[in-house]
Formats: structure tokens, C-alpha cells, sequence
């Protein structure tokens, strides 16, 4: 059995919805009151997601500039760096619990997402048969 099940497709739809949750929880969760630096370090996550994603190679973005496997590699990135900046900066409580459960997230969509399913969108890419 593959685990990696997951499109670029859903990948991508995920990707927007993360965002989405990126900035929208700290204000539902009230990270502001908790620390003003854990709220707009997701805020900005959000918006780095949203930039980033629309300009990945795969079906939802406006321009194909970052390699869809390029687009993965920022993830996991982000989601090692969710999981380590707790520690880092000192969250506790619902600021700690939820940034480590987004960090985790992030890297088990990265885990499951089947970057072989991806066919490229550039235009000067030709198959010649």
C-alpha cells in the first residue's frame, strides 16, 4: 500500500485551506492575548502560503515559477520549523499546542502527497511522441 495517496490536485486545495486556517485561528483561538508574536507570525505564514502557493507549478496557482517538488520542500519546511518555534520563542499553552499541531499537520500532508502524480504546467514543456 502507497501512502502517498494524495494528488497535487488535493495538495494544492489543502494548501489554500491551511492558509485559510493560517489566518483565521490566531484571531479565533485569541493568540493575540496570548502573545502578539505567536499571532502574526501565523498571520504572516498565511500570507507567505498564499504567495508561495500561487506561484507553484500545479492547478491552482496564477503563474508556474516554483517546481511543484520545490513547492514540498517549503512545506516540510515550514511544518519542521511550526513544530521547532515554541521552543524557540516560548509559546505555552493554546499558542505551543497550536503551532505544533499545525507543524505536524503540514508534514503529514507533505508525507502523503504523491508528487509523482503532478504533471507540469509549463507551456514550453512538450511531450514528443
Amino acid at each position: 500500500m502507497n501512502i502517498r495517496f494524495l494528488t497535487s490536485t488535493l495538495h494544492g486545495i489543502l494548501d489554500y485551506i491551511a492558509a485559510f486556517v493560517l489566518l483565521v485561528a490566531p484571531v479565533i483561538l485569541k493568540l493575540n492575548e496570548v502573545s502578539p508574536f505567536a499571532y502574526w507570525l501565523s498571520v504572516v505564514a498565511g500570507g507567505v502560503l498564499i504567495l508561495y502557493s500561487l506561484l507553484t507549478d500545479y492547478e491552482f496557482s496564477i503563474s508556474k515559477m516554483i517546481p511543484f517538488k520545490v513547492h514540498l520542500g517549503l512545506d516540510l519546511s515550514a511544518g519542521v520549523v511550526f513544530v521547532i518555534w515554541p521552543f524557540i520563542f516560548g509559546f505555552t499553552g493554546v499558542a505551543m499546542a497550536y503551532y505544533i499541531v499545525m507543524g505536524l499537520g503540514i508534514m503529514l500532508v507533505v508525507a502523503v502527497t504523491d508528487s509523482a502524480s503532478h504533471v507540469t504546467h509549463d507551456p514550453h514543456h512538450h511531450i514528443t511522441e
